[in-house]
């Protein structure tokens, strides 16, 4: 027995040095520029081997981390911002993986890779190549803990889907609603009922890279919630080290996928209630995201109760957009002003079927929530409790919306895709005491050239100040039939229009 672990030493001494890279090697800019390495398999290499790879372009260098992927295997995953030819060395604690060098051409991007998003005019997003970016969320919380057909399934239907962003928690879920069921693989080894938070199944971890790989490829944005507090394994109180570490591990696995955010937690507010983590916890997260992500992914943090109390301070100088679960659409310009900051309705309750508020509106209701957010300035999510197969809602768990709100999500989609969105500014009339956010008119404009305006209740008057001088074209939107009608055209002034059905916009844009 003293032989043989001599003889592993030996071996992880003198492991062969990974070959250089040829120096015509071409990578796109913003994808994924990967070194595999061969290293040492003994011990824990995930708490022992420290991997980081030095990425040099001219005068500038980005450190990237590396990780282990089981079996003595590491890699280095970098994604190039800029065209040109890059080098690299290797760094770490192991002679193995230490001063491995090459090189690669980073050459200009084609087709869909239009780059990760950036944020524009202090309240929304565009692609890195300027181009428009208008994100229409939805939410399969544990997508990626199921079972794989129901995986399979789940990407097959975001394929012909309206949603170019979805929340997915990296832990799996406990909860009402048949969220009982045991994960396909648990993030980390386990010995009967106990974890081994410092042991990774990498099989997981894997599965899950491939995840949010055939996301991108589908332009699809994936923020990765990284705690939640539905647990009943023990991943929401796993300890400041072991939490920190697996921090680090999913920046190493996955900040150079160009469609990545960084959510720290669902309902962070729920943890801090039932002191799974503080609020200097989460702040800590936050902090080692900035410091130590390269490609510096968006950052957010989602709240449980609608109050702002229970709202994470987003002001802060290290979260970049704004993470809400509410339905308080005539706050939404209240919020934008006062965090500056893109803000997302990454909760509005859902459609649904469950005797809980939060899970049951009707299609007709989720629809109008998105025309009543994106006019407020602030991007819409979706979701769904109905149970579109035995334990699976696609709220928790993917497979199919059999919803009637994704066809007309769809629709809004077009009209926003179609505007000026990132030169738009929201305005909202409270019409005397709302009852309901449906009691409120909203307006979505680029004064004098583009006009959004939408009232989801029959009987409402929508009210717009057209410059003098100008005509203007007029076009009567069904927002729940689907259907647009070309009305007579305005003249400068005031324009009115009092609403002869449930959920009509307008668009009102200048002739030219």
């Amino acid at each position: 027995m003293k032989c043989f672990r001599l003889a592993t030493l030996i071996v992880g001494l003198v492991w062969p040095a990974a070959v250089a890279e040829a120096d015509d090697k071409q990578v796109q800019q913003w994808d994924v520029h990967e070194i595999v390495l061969k290293g040492p398999a003994e011990g824990n290499p995930y708490v022992d081997v420290r991997l980081e790879a030095e990425f040099r372009l001219g005068e500038r260098t980005v450190t990237v981390p590396g990780f282990h992927d089981g079996e003595g295997n590491y890699m280095v995953r970098f994604s190039p911002d800029e065209q040109g030819r890059w080098t690299f060395t290797t760094k770490s604690n192991r002679q193995a993986l230490a001063g491995k060098k090459g090189s690669f051409q980073c050459v200009a991007p084609s087709g869909d890779n239009h780059g990760p998003l950036r944020i524009v005019n202090t309240f929304y997003l565009q692609y890195a190549d300027g181009t428009p970016y208008y994100a229409i969320g939805t939410t399969a919380y544990q997508w990626t803990s199921v079972d794989q057909t129901v995986q399979q399934q789940t990407l097959d239907t975001l394929a012909k889907s309206p949603f170019n962003k979805i929340r997915m928690c990296v832990f799996p879920k406990v909860y009402i609603y048949g969220n009982d069921t045991e994960p396909w693989a648990h993030p980390f080894q386990r010995d009967g009922e106990k974890a081994d938070f410092s042991r990774p199944n990498y099989e997981f971890f894997r599965n899950f890279d491939k995840r949010v790989r055939q996301l991108r490829d589908l332009g699809i944005q994936a923020d990765v919630i990284v705690f939640h507090p539905y647990d009943r394994w023990g991943y929401c109180k796993m300890g400041r080290d072991n939490d920190d570490r697996y921090l680090r591990y999913m920046i190493a696995r996955l900040s150079a996928y160009r469609n990545v955010w960084w959510s720290m937690a669902n309902e962070f507010d729920l943890m801090t209630k039932r002191k799974m983590k503080t609020v200097a916890d989460f702040d800590r997260f936050f902090q080692i995201c900035r410091d130590e992500d390269p490609h510096q992914r968006l950052r957010g943090n989602h709240n449980w109760y609608d109050t702002e109390d229970h709202f994470y301070d987003h002001t802060k100088p290290w979260v970049t957009h704004a993470s809400l679960q509410t339905a308080s659409f005539d706050k939404a310009i209240l919020w934008r002003e006062r965090y500056r900051k893109p803000v997302m309705f990454d909760e509005m309750r859902y459609e649904g079927d469950v005797p809980a508020a939060w899970g049951n509106l009707s299609g007709e209701e989720m629809a109008a929530y998105f025309w009543m957010a994106g006019l407020s300035g602030v991007y819409p999510t979706h979701g769904e409790t109905l149970e579109n197969q035995p334990k699976v809602r696609w709220w928790a768990k993917g497979g199919r919306p059999i919803g009637t709100s994704p066809k007309r999500i769809a629709f809004f989609k077009e009209f926003m895709e179609q505007a000026p969105v990132a030169e738009m500014v929201p305005s909202i009339t409270n019409t005397a005491e709302p009852e309901s956010p449906a009691d409120n008119i909203h307006v979505f404009s680029k004064p004098g050239e583009y006009y959004l305006a939408y009232a989801a209740k029959l009987g409402k008057t929508i009210r717009l100040d057209l410059p003098p001088g100008n005509s203007y074209r007029v076009e009567l939107i069904d927002t729940w039939n689907m259907k647009t009608k070309e009305m007579p055209d305005a003249k400068g002034g005031q324009f009115t229009y009092t609403t002869k059905g449930k959920y009509e916009a307008l668009r009102v844009t200048l002739r030219k």
